[in-house]
């Protein structure tokens, strides 16, 4: 006699174990989850009672002093407006602003020169492309009726590959110089 449990076979067994685990390690964790529910509303209520706290208004008096800061300008006289932005007090002798501009404009002229090259070369391919538009006369058979007829077709030259190249030369050039891409567009 192999008892109860032998009679029901090794598929039956597992099934028993699989549901004695599930009630085991599954339920509980249910329970906790009720748990943190509840735990969390009690939490939004026990903050919603309580007063908020001022917020921290942090001023140039919390700052710690720096070293190399220079004193206090001097205070605006009566005729002077005391609310002019601090680039202007620097003045236009500045090195460093006057770099920063120069820099812009070489930037602004290296754009407008690079916007300028592109322009000319696909100008270029476009009348290349113009010139490569023939009419030619062909035989079209409508209803088994052939009928000659006069079409536009484009014959590719020698000429338009080349302003092709040039444009696509143009293009790797540019991509080298690590320049922004919208400079190359139309």
């Amino acid at each position: 006699m192999r008892g109860r449990l032998g009679s029901l076979g090794p598929v039956a067994v597992r099934a028993g174990l699989a549901t004695l685990l599930l009630l085991v390690f599954v339920l509980p964790g249910a329970a906790d989850a009720q748990g943190l529910g509840e735990a969390a509303v009690q939490e939004r209520d026990r903050r919603s009672t309580q007063p908020a706290a001022p917020p921290k208004v942090f001023t140039n008096d919390d700052l710690p002093e720096r070293e190399d800061a220079e004193p206090d300008a001097e205070e605006p006289e009566d005729g002077e407006d005391d609310e002019t932005p601090a680039l202007a007090k620097v003045g236009a002798a500045d090195p460093l602003r006057e770099e920063l501009d120069r820099e812009r404009e070489e930037r602004a002229f290296a754009e407008r020169e690079w916007r300028a090259r592109f322009a000319e070369a696909r100008a270029r391919v476009r009348e290349a492309e113009a010139r490569g538009w023939r009419e030619v006369v062909r035989t079209e058979f409508y209803n088994g009726i052939p009928v000659q007829m006069k079409v536009q077709e484009f014959v590719e030259t020698e000429e338009f590959r080349q302003r092709k190249q040039e444009l696509a030369d143009l293009e790797e050039e540019f991509r080298q110089t690590g320049r922004p891409p919208g400079w190359a567009r139309e």
